[in-house]
This record gives C-alpha cells, sequence and structure tokens, in this order.
C-alpha cells in the first residue's frame, strides 16, 4: 500500500521550480487543475511508480494507454536505480529515482523540485502536477465528509502521489492517489481515488523530509 523511500540528493537543490516562476505569476498565485484521467491500483508498495504513472497520463501532456503493467515497469526500474546500500531493496522506491526512471522511458525530458508550500502553490498552479513523497499518517486512510485527508494519528508509511490541483481560494491541493477509484472521493470529472488536503497539513509533511518533482519538459 506504500512504498515510498526516503532519498536525496545535494545536487536537486540546483534544480528549484523558483527559478522558473515570474515575478508575475509570483504575485497572483493561480487555482488550478490539471486532469488525471485514470486512477490505478497500485501492487505491493509501488506507488512511486503509480504516482508518477498518474503524471504521465495527466494534463499538460496527456499519454495514452498508461496503466498498472506500465507502473510497475517505472517501479522496479526505480528500484535498480536506487542508491541504496540493499539495491534494489525489498521493497519501495524514492520519488527521485522514479523522475529519473520516467525520464529514461521518455515520459520527460527534466524536472525540477519545490522547496517549501510556496514553491508548491505556483509550481501546480502555472506548471503543471507535482509527483510528491511524505509521510503518510493512520488518519490520512480515509477521508472526511469534505473529501478532506487530515495530519493525525501515527506514521503507517511513506507514500508517493500525484499533486494535480490547488485551490488557492480555499487553500487545499488534490491528490490523485493509486489505490484504486473507490477510494476516497470523487474528481470534478467524476472518478473517484481522490482527496483534498489543506495547505497547512501539506506544509507540515513537506516540513517532515517530504518532497516534491515537477516535470518540466514533458514528452
Amino acid at each position: 500500500m506504500f512504498g515510498r523511500r526516503i532519498e536525496f540528493d545535494a545536487k536537486s537543490r540546483n534544480f528549484p521550480i523558483r527559478e522558473l516562476i515570474t515575478p508575475r505569476q509570483a504575485l497572483a498565485p493561480r487555482s488550478y487543475t490539471w486532469r488525471n484521467p485514470i486512477r490505478l491500483d497500485q501492487v505491493g508498495g509501488s506507488c512511486v511508480g503509480n504516482a508518477w504513472a498518474h503524471e504521465a497520463a495527466a494534463k499538460p501532456v496527456m499519454v495514452p494507454g498508461i496503466n498498472e503493467a506500465i507502473a510497475l515497469k517505472l517501479y522496479h526500474r526505480a528500484q535498480e536505480l536506487d542508491e541504496y546500500t540493499d539495491t534494489p531493496p525489498a521493497e519501495g522506491s524514492s520519488v527521485l529515482a522514479g523522475a529519473k526512471a520516467a525520464q529514461e522511458a521518455g515520459y520527460l525530458k527534466t524536472y525540477r523540485w519545490a522547496f517549501g508550500l510556496e514553491d508548491l502553490v505556483l509550481a501546480v498552479g502555472y506548471h503543471g502536477p507535482a509527483v510528491i513523497g511524505v509521510n503518510w499518517y493512520a488518519e490520512m486512510m480515509e477521508v472526511d465528509a469534505a473529501g478532506y485527508v487530515h495530519v493525525s494519528g501515527a506514521i503507517v508509511g511513506g507514500h508517493a502521489i500525484l499533486c494535480n490541483r490547488v485551490n488557492v481560494a480555499q487553500k487545499f491541493f488534490g491528490l490523485s492517489n493509486s489505490w484504486g477509484p473507490s477510494w476516497g472521493t470523487k474528481d470534478a470529472y467524476g472518478l473517484g481515488g481522490t482527496c483534498r488536503i489543506s495547505f497547512a497539513d501539506m506544509e507540515r509533511l513537506l516540513h517532515e523530509q517530504g518532497e516534491a518533482a515537477i516535470p518540466i519538459m514533458r514528452a
């Protein structure tokens, strides 16, 4: 169900999404939804592969034919690319290795990183979906009546998930999960497997060794 492992590269600091945000954009954060037309159901700890597969299927460049087999292929390649002492690990992979696998597969050419809440708001508003890797808490296993997950309870794992919506006025992000369409709530297009998370909760997760990768040149 989970599977995000933490692996950072100091060189990622040289590739902030902030460099691509114009002064006008920075002054006017935008609410936007990048449609994701599929909702995969991950196998084991393959969340990283599924999150990157969801990104490939979503706007702004919607790759047709994305399925669970492709997600698993990305996941297993990410395991090979991860630089752990137990490479390949028994289960799980990192968002960074997933980005490299997606790049190698031709779904993207370059990617940047959001370092903080404001960067993520602007990135999703103007540049496209982000693949995030965060701690997942017990109270995030289900959504509330309004479709939100809440950072509360014990940490139950590390998860990678697609962030493809930002609402500036109501201060929340929309996430496309990889636990099938019956989980969570429905998005604006009627597809399940979606949830919302507040800016405050997302900021906390990003500070807890969270990360957010944003493809820039999609193929």
